[in-house]
């Protein structure tokens, strides 16, 4: 009789399944690990953006001016900025609000601010009393985190009270671009001595705006990252709740006039935006939108500015806010 030999089972394939397993499994974990880790440093640098110095001041076009601080509605923290008088005394005041990333020179970067102080020149000798100041962890201004109007808010109205203090008969206008637009438009009801408002560049929405574009900001695609950005590390980081921050919410609460400008061409806050707020509240609200060509984004003054003054001063006129 022969030898009959049995085949022993293998226990290589268990084991190597196995390997495989943890493999993938680590695999999937260093990729969550590094997706985490790379939204966390990217919502904190858009949230504690560099600073750009005040590197300028008004009486470099030949402005007398005043520095000026306060505390922030809130009560938290101190912010800095200029108050330019009027040569005719006059309870007109217009309160500057700048961008993200900016300062009280609302243009900084652009010929060392000079546009911005042009800008305030031309208010200025239009008869108005003009404040500017510098948001929360922006120019010389108190503060560590920019939450793109969430507490900036309280900034801008805690500007608002400093003019009510320097004149208790003030009757006030706001002016903002980007995130001072969307300031401006929320912090407009919350005090009866502002009577107009200009937003330059608003978008609607916070979280409804960055779900799209946040990708321009951040310069990562939009998937994972928005996500875990916005509705992960942007709360936990700065306290921000993105769906908080909207303009086009807050715009039903003001009576006033607005005022909406836009640029077409405009790729950082698409001109869609303000089309949305105008047309919602066009036959309910004194609010009107003019467009701009050409112009990037907050930047139609740069480039059309005598058709932008004369934007505002028409506006000005119409709603019988002149000194």
């Amino acid at each position: 009789m022969g030898t009959v030999i049995r085949e022993v089972p293998s226990i290589k394939r268990p084991k190597k399944r196995r390997r495989w397993i943890i493999v993938t499994i680590t695999i999937i974990m260093i990729i969550v690990i590094a997706i985490m880790g790379i939204s966390y440093y990217v919502t904190n640098a858009l949230i504690h953006p560099a600073r750009h110095p005040v590197a300028t001041n008004p009486g470099a076009v030949g402005l007398p001016y005043q520095n000026i601080s306060f505390n922030s509605r809130e009560g938290h923290l101190k912010l800095n900025g200029w108050v330019i008088k009027a040569k005719n005394p006059t309870h007109k005041w217009i309160i500057l609000s700048h961008g993200y990333t900016e300062n009280r020179l609302i243009w900084p970067d652009v010929d060392s601010g000079k546009p911005g102080l042009k800008f305030m020149k031309f208010l200025n000798q239009a008869g108005f009393n003009v404040v500017t100041f510098d948001f929360r962890n922006s120019g010389s201004s108190e503060g560590k985190t920019t939450t793109v109007g969430y507490y900036e808010k309280q900034d801008l109205l805690g500007a608002i009270d400093k003019v009510k203090n320097l004149d208790h008969h003030a009757e006030i206008g706001l002016i903002g671009w980007s995130q001072g637009a969307a300031t401006s438009l929320m912090a407009a009801p919350k005090d009866p001595s502002v009577k107009l408002v200009v937003a330059d560049s608003p978008f609607t929405n916070l979280k409804k705006y960055l779900e799209t574009n946040l990708p321009h900001w951040s310069h990562l695609p939009s998937f994972p990252f928005t996500p875990i950005i916005l509705d992960f590390w942007a709360p936990i980081l700065s306290g921000l709740d993105p769906n908080a921050v909207s303009p086009i919410n807050a715009v039903k609460h003001f009576n006033g006039p607005i005022l909406l400008i836009h640029s077409t061409a405009d790729e950082a806050i698409p001109i869609s935006n303000s089309r949305s707020i105008y047309n919602k509240y066009k036959t309910s609200k004194s609010i009107d939108l003019k467009t701009f060509d050409q112009a990037s984004h907050t930047e139609s003054f740069l480039l059309f500015p005598d058709r932008y003054e004369k934007t505002l001063l028409n506006f000005f006129i119409k709603n019988s806010f002149t000194p």
